[in-house]
């Protein structure tokens, strides 16, 4: 519906722009954005699942998953990030890397990748360890919070950009 929507407006003259323009100081930043950090096995995952969720994103199946050890716990479909997290958490066991990416082609005029609060408690849930979100082309809402509540968790919270 919403791409109907864009279609008429743009074949009036009407161009949407990425929101992500007019965003930047919420967009998340490059680097490690918690106290704690990962490991560098858990670098090696982030590296991994990088490549996975961005494999998945160009499929259009989803944009998240969860490793451990280089193992692909769970993929993202349409039960969404939060129950991903929850499903890969379980089947990994503690410690488990979660790595959220922008789709190849993401429409980032009204579709930015977002982390809120509810993903940090999935991942407190399932003692997941280290959340990796694509730098510059997603949000963390709440942020302040979210890095307040992963520090007194002992998750790491990285924008990686591949």
């Amino acid at each position: 519906m919403i791409l109907a929507i864009t279609k008429e407006l743009e074949d009036e003259g009407i161009h949407l722009l990425d929101i992500t323009r007019f965003s930047e100081g919420i967009l998340t930043p490059d680097g490690v954005l918690t106290k704690n950090k990962p490991t560098e096995d858990e670098w090696k995952d982030i590296a991994f699942g990088w490549k996975i969720a961005k494999e998945i994103g160009r499929l259009d199946i989803g944009q998240t998953v969860v490793v451990k050890n280089q193992a692909v716990m769970a993929v993202e479909a349409i039960e969404g990030t939060d129950e991903a997290i929850k499903r890969g958490g379980r089947l990994a066991g503690k410690g488990s890397v979660v790595v959220k990416v922008s789709k190849p082609n993401q429409d980032m005029r009204f579709d930015v990748p977002v982390i809120g609060l509810n993903t940090l408690k999935a991942m407190i849930e399932v003692s997941a360890r280290v959340l990796a979100i694509e730098a510059k082309n997603s949000i963390i809402l709440n942020r302040d919070k979210i890095i307040e509540e992963s520090k007194k968790a002992g998750i790491a919270i990285v924008g990686y950009g591949g």
